[in-house]
């Protein structure tokens, strides 16, 4: 398997964008769908994902984080890898319909300037590739909370307009997606804590803005997190923070080079 895997990644972004808008015209309807009917086209797309991923890992001898667009679909493929693992057991089904047009849009970028994967000779430092893939994964996490926080405040909002629609009933309750959001916020921050402290131990140590950039994203969510559990922070608030701290990995990511 050689080349850029575009094919796959098409598809991927195909399968996700789909699903998204069938489930749309679906709540818009007002019909219900089976819960494995939403998880088919999810289910594809990440598949899909793995496809891409392995066709670059294996094109260019190493985990595929090596360009700003194979950093996109990992963060992507991150995100629905962490749902297919914490969406049942956070009680939120429709996550995936609310994660879809996020990857979507992450692959839609990449695709314009996929390249062929420049090779590489095998990784010596495995702490570069343990460094890297578990920030991107803490990265995933913080999608995640993000998504969960928009989920609230959607939720929220119908709730205080009494618009009980399809959607209303279909999105977990307002408890259970307060709950998520920190316990991903969480995850995200146990795992870009493991990603910088790998860090320090590869053969050459990570640039002075790298390293400030992936401080400046831990402190945030390490801040959120206190004023949450030590000043009382309302889960509305929370969630609206949670969805304003992901820009800042957003930022991050666009401004690192590999």
């Amino acid at each position: 398997m050689t080349g850029s895997g575009w094919i796959w990644l098409v598809i991927s972004t195909v399968f996700f964008l789909g699903g998204f808008v069938q489930a749309v015209l679906s709540l818009r309807s007002g019909r219900f769908q089976p819960p494995a009917a939403k998880l088919v086209a999810m289910a594809v797309g990440f598949v899909a994902q793995c496809m891409f991923l392995a066709v670059r890992g294996q094109a260019a001898g190493r985990c595929p984080i090596t360009s700003p667009q194979e950093i996109l679909v990992f963060v992507s493929w991150s995100a629905v890898l962490l749902y297919f693992l914490l969406g049942r057991a956070f009680r939120l089904s429709l996550l995936g319909m609310f994660i879809a047009p996020m990857v979507s849009l992450f692959q839609l970028l990449a695709l314009p300037f996929l390249r062929t994967a420049v090779v590489h000779h095998p990784a010596d430092d495995y702490w570069l590739e343990m460094h890297a893939s578990i920030s991107l994964l803490a990265y995933g996490a913080f999608a995640l909370a993000c998504i969960a926080g928009v989920m609230f405040l959607v939720q929220d909002r119908l709730l205080h307009r009494g618009d009980l629609r399809a959607l209303s009933y279909e999105l977990p309750p307002v408890t259970n997606l307060a709950t998520a959001i920190v316990r991903l916020m969480v995850i995200g921050l146990i795992l870009l804590s493991l990603g910088i402290a790998s860090g320090f131990g590869m053969a050459r140590p990570p640039s002075g803005v790298h390293l400030l950039l992936s401080v400046a994203v831990w402190l945030s969510y390490s801040v959120l997190l206190a004023v949450k559990w030590w000043r009382g922070l309302p889960s509305l608030e929370t969630a609206r923070a949670a969805v304003i701290a992901f820009g800042l990995p957003v930022i991050t990511l666009l401004m690192l080079e590999h």
